[in-house]
């Protein structure tokens, strides 16, 4: 049964096919290129999932997959049926990126404790407990936003590509733009991490799992038990397969 997955994020969208649990095709989307998406996807889709950070496109999108597929997608937010436990004290307001990145999580390490920490425009940390309970996590930057914020922020800094830097003494604006939002990022990402980790399990084990568009760029850190960028589709997948 084919299933198509799609999560709306801030700056792509992030779309897959699924063949039961195996991914037959990923790729991404400019946010406002959805009419593309009938393009990008040959044969015959059975159901569809959809997870969403931008409201204002889900309808969009919605349409775009009842008129090409004749399907009604499945809507995945955190107040939908999808077997975890949130641990907001408004569990409406957790992303559903964030519930779709646990619900992948979760099948891949059933019964262990993970924290995923999910690389995109935004940064997010999140702890998801060995009996589906998504206990809460942090939010901020992410390592281009970052970068971003601070050309639009500033008079005379420029803006600057962030990639891995050979030495975080930088001997120009944009070395040291590099320098601080990469590093800034990996000490970020290690000291949140520490932190959930205690207040969420204690002493007890947890898996790091490194997901979204830059988490590969950190891969070569230690900071990940592993790195599974398509973790957010294949939670949808499982969502799309409940009945």
């Amino acid at each position: 049964m084919a299933t198509l997955v799609i999560n709306i994020g801030n700056s792509s969208l992030f779309c897959g096919v699924f063949a039961g649990a195996r991914a037959a095709k990923v790729f991404r989307l400019p946010i406002d290129a959805a009419v593309r998406l009938p393009a990008r996807v040959r044969g015959r889709i059975e159901r569809a999932a959809v997870s969403s950070v931008v409201p204002a496109l889900t309808p969009e999108v919605l349409r775009l997959i009842r008129r090409t597929w004749a399907v009604e997608p499945a809507v995945l937010t955190a107040t939908a049926a999808h077997g975890l436990k949130i641990g907001y004290r408004v569990p409406a307001q957790l992303g559903a990126d964030r519930v779709a990145a646990a619900l992948g999580a979760r099948t891949l390490y059933p019964r262990r404790h993970v924290i995923i920490v999910d690389c995109g425009t935004a940064t997010t940390v999140t702890a998801l407990c060995a009996d589906g309970t998504v206990a809460g996590g942090a939010i901020f930057p992410g390592v281009g936003l970052a970068a971003i914020s601070l050309a639009r922020g500033t008079a005379q800094l420029p803006a600057a590509k962030v990639r891995r830097p050979r030495a975080a003494l930088g001997r120009s604006p944009r070395d040291g733009i590099a320098s601080g939002c990469y590093f800034g990022q990996l000490g970020a990402i290690k000291e949140v991490v520490a932190r959930v980790r205690g207040e969420a399990f204690g002493r007890a084990a947890a898996v790091v799992v490194g997901t979204g568009g830059g988490a590969a760029a950190f891969e070569c850190e230690g900071i990940f038990d592993g790195v599974v960028p398509d973790l957010v589709l294949r939670g949808l997948a499982v969502f799309a397969g409940r009945d």
